[in-house]
């Protein structure tokens, strides 16, 4: 059974999610919730197979963010917000407390693009290795700085988030599509290389034989341990 959260104050919206979030498959178990306290409750005792998230929940107006670092601290589920303030407002927020995916209100009634975008994260959390070792990569939200293995890595703010990204992933190729929302501009793979040659290189200043970032012809990026 997989289990989705809902977080979303609008009873008629929080229940149209709800619906398409059945529609992920049958072995989906809905929990809904309507305000910060009792989401975040459930958060620390559930490792939810994707969270879907409404960043303003009244009277907090960034109730969302707060919710989102408590599943940092916790299970570190996939995370979908579903919010009807601007993307490129809380972009480079979202990026860095590793949010998978964003999408602005409404939703169209047919729901298509969000069903796509959640199976797209839940299949890609199954990918996911299940034991993994302690995180050598670290990025302090706080500082923002990055760090392998307690060396800071200097890179600019995009091929962090584009670093990030990969290392939650690793274990498979990362599609080129799934880096696009963290660029403001250059959505492509040439683009998207040249972060990853910016990492590369960042890796080698800091004194690393290995670079641990690749690209992978025809499929995107992956982390090599």
């Amino acid at each position: 059974m997989r289990n989705i959260a809902v977080i979303e104050d609008s009873q008629d919206v929080n229940l149209a999610l709800t619906e398409f979030c059945k529609k992920l498959g049958n072995d989906i178990k809905v929990d809904r919730f309507f305000d910060r306290e009792s989401a975040e409750s459930a958060i620390k005792e559930t490792n939810y197979s994707l969270i879907v998230l409404d960043i303003e929940l009244p009277p907090e107006k960034n109730a969302g963010i707060g919710i989102v670092y408590t599943n940092v601290t916790h299970h570190k589920s996939p995370v979908l917000v579903v919010s009807g303030l601007e993307q490129s407002f809380y972009k480079n927020v979202m990026g860095q407390l590793n949010v998978w995916d964003y999408l602005e209100k409404p939703i169209p009634a047919d729901g298509q693009e969000f069903i796509s975008t959640a199976l797209r994260i839940l299949r890609a959390k199954i990918d996911i290795p299940v034991t993994q070792t302690p995180d050598l990569l670290i990025h302090d939200s706080s500082t923002g700085k990055v760090t392998y293995d307690d060396t800071p890595l200097n890179l600019p703010q995009t091929a962090k988030l584009i670093l990030m990204r990969t290392y939650e992933r690793r274990g498979k190729p990362v599609p080129y599509p799934d880096y696009y929302d963290l660029v403001k501009t250059g959505k492509n793979p040439e683009a998207i290389r040249q972060h990853v040659k910016t990492i590369r290189d960042a890796f080698l200043d800091a004194g690393f034989e290995e670079q641990h970032i690749d690209v992978i012809r025809m499929k995107g990026v992956q982390w090599q341990d």
